[in-house]
């Protein structure tokens, strides 16, 4: 019985994991891109959104826009890839906790942090630029 599930937990490790891994970069990078391209059609709209509805007590409205819509564009792209996986992971999880904790409490943030604490755990795995050019091999 142990044999079958060592074959089992390995087979899972080596075909599974790599997939589940690129699914939830691909799932949670879209949800970002998406919201940065819809912020960066209209930037003065965005700013003014900052101000208004999602004021943050750290920071202007100003820079908070666009930092918020970079890191929603460019993040999500390391994830795409699976280059830096570990960084863009960590960056679109602070955003989505600043998110969660200062402007809109929404129970999917928790779900959104979880993936991306996953992907900060784990890297890109086995279907990433960071397995094959980094040697990132947990």
């Amino acid at each position: 019985m142990k044999k079958i599930y060592n074959l089992f937990s390995d087979l899972c490790a080596d075909f599974v994991t790599p997939v589940a891994n690129l699914w939830a970069r691909i799932y949670i990078g879209l949800i970002f891109f998406r919201s940065g391209k819809a912020k960066l059609a209209d930037m003065e709209e965005t700013v003014e959104f900052f101000e208004d509805d999602w004021a943050l007590p750290f920071l202007p409205a100003e820079p908070a826009a666009y930092l918020a819509t970079a890191g929603e564009l460019v993040l999500p792209i390391l994830l795409f890839i699976g280059l830096f996986t570990r960084v863009g992971a960590v960056g679109l999880l602070i955003m989505a906790a600043v998110i969660q904790f200062f402007v809109l409490q929404d129970h999917q943030h928790y779900f959104w942090m979880i993936i991306l604490a996953l992907l900060v755990g784990q890297g890109g795995s086995k279907l990433s630029l960071d397995y094959w050019l980094l040697k990132d091999r947990r």
